[in-house]
């Protein structure tokens, strides 16, 4: 079977930071899909691969930049089937509370940033459970409850060649930078549940990781095993713990907690990357929201 073919969305207008993935069997499914205003790059790479009939959309878990086209492909491809996480279902369907909720977090940049999100009708929409499969004849993919960055997130494993789809839950790897680091937004980051969930990535021995951010492991620079990965993965999520704690005893406010986490980030990225791919790093997990995913957090912790 051919490996995943990995199509840029080009989310935000940058090359290399999220994408989406053809799967082929005997039918074909597109696993993530990208937010809602650059779905024109996602079907433009479909026509690219030949691809002009999708029987599944298959998204990680329903956050915008995953399955903010989710709705659009499936007007552009009225065969297909979407499969989402059983908890993340309700919200493709009205994505009213999804938009809202999301709106808390960016605000008045909730247009330029995702551009929309199109509901699916019920009947269209597979909900998926840990274990569950989607045959693509001689070919299936299966999903594995993977909670920590959402409670609502699978890991998909391709049997064919092994592939495994992460989604969020190893955090961004982009293929120009090679460093791992955390995806922790608001509001729903479980600590334990993240580590227990790359943990069980780990068990599950893929022969190979695709991000969403960006790409396979062991592309680009620096290119690293799936345990190292995961390795890298686990250390990234306990050491942005630690600056946030750090940080939370000398500030309270959200602004100067993540300006104090901003500068300890940067310190330890000195020297290895420069001033592009640090921006670029930005622009797909920030230190802001990341440092806003901990604090919600340990906050939730100290509430019992």
């Amino acid at each position: 079977m051919d490996d995943p073919i990995v199509i840029d969305t080009k989310m935000h207008g940058i090359s290399a930071i999220t994408a989406a993935f053809v799967v082929r069997g005997e039918r074909t499914a597109v696993v993530e899909t990208g937010p809602r205003n650059t779905v024109h790059n996602v079907i433009g790479g479909l026509e690219a691969a030949g691809v002009d009939r999708l029987d599944w959309i298959v998204v990680t878990h329903v956050h915008l930049d995953h399955a903010g086209a989710a709705g659009t492909l499936a007007q552009r491809f009225p065969e297909a089937t979407v499969a989402v996480h059983e908890v993340g279902a309700p919200h493709l369907a009205d994505p009213t509370k999804l938009w809202k909720s999301a709106t808390r977090i960016y605000g008045d940049d909730m247009e330029r940033l995702w551009g929309g999100i199109d509901p699916i009708d019920p009947a269209r929409i597979r909900a998926l459970s840990d274990g569950d499969v989607i045959d693509l004849g001689g070919r299936t993919l299966t999903a594995h409850d993977t909670p920590g960055h959402a409670y609502h997130h699978h890991a998909y494993v391709d049997d064919a060649t092994g592939t495994l789809f992460c989604g969020d839950a190893l955090g961004v790897r982009l293929p120009d930078v090679g460093l791992v680091r955390p995806a922790t937004p608001p509001p729903e980051l479980d600590l334990e549940a993240a580590l227990a969930s790359i943990e069980r990535i780990r068990a599950l021995r893929p022969t190979r990781v695709y991000f969403t951010h960006f790409g396979p492991q062991d592309g680009g620079v620096a290119p690293a095993g799936v345990d190292e990965v995961c390795d890298a993965a686990a250390e990234g999520l306990r050491l942005w713990a630690g600056w946030v704690e750090e940080a939370r005893a000398a500030a309270t406010e959200l602004d100067d907690v993540a300006r104090i986490v901003g500068k300890k980030a940067r310190e330890a990225m000195e020297g290895r990357l420069d001033d592009d791919a640090i921006e670029r790093l930005e622009n797909t997990t920030s230190t802001w929201m990341n440092t806003w995913g901990y604090m919600r957090y340990f906050d939730k912790k100290q509430a019992g």
